[in-house]
């Protein structure tokens, strides 16, 4: 990686123009050129996806830029912005915008370096633009001088806070936007207004407060700083209701062991009455959680009330206070053994309905495994539009064996379009294979790096709507294709962030030890039961209730084909045809030849 200032690139590049890429002046071919110079390898290589620049955030784990960037949420001058369909479409599909911030205006919006700005394919220009629709930044690595200046945060909606209070006004010319921080202006307030909000957020350079509905912004200070530069003063509202039924909870089973001292419980919501203080190695039974107000909280029930309880210092993973398990089974009380027959207590058969066992594997496990083992095996055959390294390796090992098998994608993707890519991916990868245990849709956020969001939760992209999208997505071009398939997740999800009429392949470990410790063939066809020592599964009906009949390929009804059999038979005729008319036109020679009495041998020249 090569290290240099924002200011050498933008003295090397305002006013100059670019076809690196092949795509003269557009604003992906000056992010190429800051590729080139930071030292990336291939950067006139294409974006993928939709081809446009809202891919560079979409992709941006795929393309490996991560090696030289940042992915953040407050950008700083210097910051590439990634807008995701503000800046127009083509032919339906939107390709989204990416400029370099210079300088930010204190308006909600900034001064930005950028190609294709001022008019169309035009040079590298500053042009003032609205942070308005922008779902990402890009921070360089290799600045040698660091980011000056105050930092902006992108709106992200996902980012907002519960908060129910009254908001009155100190200044005059107040705008209350629609929808966002910079949506369009329905009305002006001045100093002695009263407005009551039920969010909060920081965006775009100032704070704002949100109504219930989410259709009303109106910002309350003239800096993201907590503090400073207010315009209103608040007052908090004592609701009739409990905070916590209008509070939307993620349904999550677990226990959370304490790593530190002195966390303090509350009643009802993240602000409530301290119940309650833990210590390090006290340990919760926890059903719900909670992000917002700052922090990541697990919920449980105290009688009629909810009580939350901060489990990490920030609304992300990278300062936990708990670490956490899987809750055992809830025990049935034991009946007492009769004084005159000693008996041992009954345990619940949790295999009663497993008809077959197997593995999930991709290219992180190891080539080695002996299949024969099994009754089944599912592949994961690609993330997004990327092939699993080893897919055909166990593919092919799994038709030597006759094992059946079926395979998952890893869902990578922004909107319905690439949702429909990814899908179409899979099936070419798996045209020609006796598929019998279904295709699926892997749909979970795992984290890359421990102790950090996962993709979806990053990009804004984790929530029920868009999941539940890509299943159905996914699922109905498979189904129409004659293929078995369904939705692989948590079972914690299931209501949560995926809804959908597919079949569900679930994964529940419960004490992860290896064995089967609970049935759930309740809501199941497929339970992933361990991860021990790698990811073991159940199904709970027999091989031939997932066999697929994908549609065949119809062969071309040419009747001009050369190889079809009708044309060589034509052909034959032909050919006899043509034997037979020479035959007769020698024979006629011959009688002319004999009628002048001229005898024919092979010298003979005719004039």
């Amino acid at each position: 990686m090569n290290y240099f200032s924002k200011d050498d690139f933008k003295n090397e590049w305002l006013g100059k123009s670019s076809n690196l890429g092949n795509n003269y002046n557009q604003c992906v071919t000056l992010y190429k050129e800051f590729l080139k110079k930071a030292g990336y390898p291939d950067p006139g290589r294409a974006i993928g996806g939709s081809g446009g620049a809202r891919e560079i955030w979409y992709r941006r784990i795929a393309l490996g830029y991560d090696q030289y960037f940042n992915f953040e949420q407050v950008g700083h001058p210097g910051d590439w912005f990634i807008w995701d369909s503000v800046y127009g479409w083509y032919e339906g599909v939107y390709y989204g915008h990416v400029a370099m911030l210079i300088k930010d205006n204190g308006n909600g919006t900034g001064q930005f370096l950028g190609m294709n700005q001022a008019y169309k394919q035009a040079p590298a220009s500053i042009q003032t633009l609205t942070y308005n629709g922008s779902c990402g930044v890009l921070h360089f690595k290799g600045y040698s001088n660091p980011t000056a200046g105050s930092g902006i945060t992108v709106f992200n909606a996902a980012n907002l806070i519960v908060e129910h209070a009254v908001a009155t006004l100190t200044v005059d010319s107040v705008a209350i936007r629609e929808g966002s921080p910079t949506g369009n202006v329905l009305k002006r307030v001045g100093k002695g207004f009263q407005f009551e909000y039920y969010y909060k957020v920081v965006a775009n350079g100032h704070r704002w407060v949100v109504s219930k509905d989410k259709t009303q912004f109106m910002a309350v200070s003239n800096s993201e700083i907590q503090g400073k530069d207010l315009w209103a003063t608040f007052s908090v509202i004592e609701d009739d209701s409990k905070p916590s039924d209008t509070i939307s909870l993620t349904q999550e089973d677990g226990v959370a062991t304490f790593t530190v001292d002195g966390i303090r419980a509350r009643y009802d919501s993240p602000t409530g009455d301290v119940c309650k203080t833990y210590n390090t190695g006290d340990s919760i039974r926890y059903y719900w959680k909670f992000v917002g107000n700052g922090h990541r909280y697990v919920v449980y029930k105290d009688g009629d009330r909810k009580v939350f309880v901060a489990v990490s210092a920030t609304e992300d993973k990278s300062q936990m206070w708990a670490t956490f398990t899987a809750p055992e089974e809830d025990k049935k009380e034991e009946s007492k053994p009769s004084t005159s027959e000693p008996s041992k207590p009954s345990k619940t058969d949790y295999t009663k309905n497993v008809k077959g066992y197997g593995i999930d594997l991709s290219e992180h496990n190891s080539s080695d495994i002996d299949l024969s083992k099994y009754d089944f095996v599912i592949l994961r055959s690609n993330w997004w539009t990327t092939e699993d390294k080893k897919f055909e390796y166990f593919a092919n090992k799994c038709e030597e064996l006759n094992i059946p098998y079926g395979v998952y994608c890893y869902d990578y993707c922004g909107d319905e379009e690439t949702a429909l890519e990814q899908a179409k991916y899979t099936h070419e990868l798996i045209k020609g294979r006796n598929i019998r245990l279904g295709v699926w849709m892997d749909m979970e956020d795992s984290s890359t790096k421990p102790g950090e969001p996962g993709w979806k939760e990053q990009n804004g992209l984790l929530t029920k709507e868009h999941c539940s999208m890509v299943c159905k997505v996914f699922c109905d071009y498979f189904k129409s294709q004659g293929y078995y398939t369904g939705v692989y997740t948590s079972r914690s999800w299931i209501g949560s962030y995926v809804d959908t009429d597919y079949p569900l392949w679930i994964a529940a470990w419960n004490q992860d030890d290896g064995n089967v410790n609970s049935d759930h063939s309740d809501i199941a066809v497929i339970h992933q039961y361990t991860s021990n020592p790698f990811d073991k599964d159940a199904i709970y009906r027999d091989i031939d209730f997932y066999k697929s009949d994908p549609k065949k390929d119809e062969p071309k009804n040419d009747k001009s084909d050369e190889n079809s059999s009708d044309s060589v038979k034509k052909d034959e005729i032909n050919v006899s045809g043509i034997n037979k008319l020479i035959e007769m036109l020698l024979s006629i020679v011959e009688k002319i030849l004999k009628l002048f009495n001229v005898k024919h041998n092979k010298n003979l020249i005719i004039h």
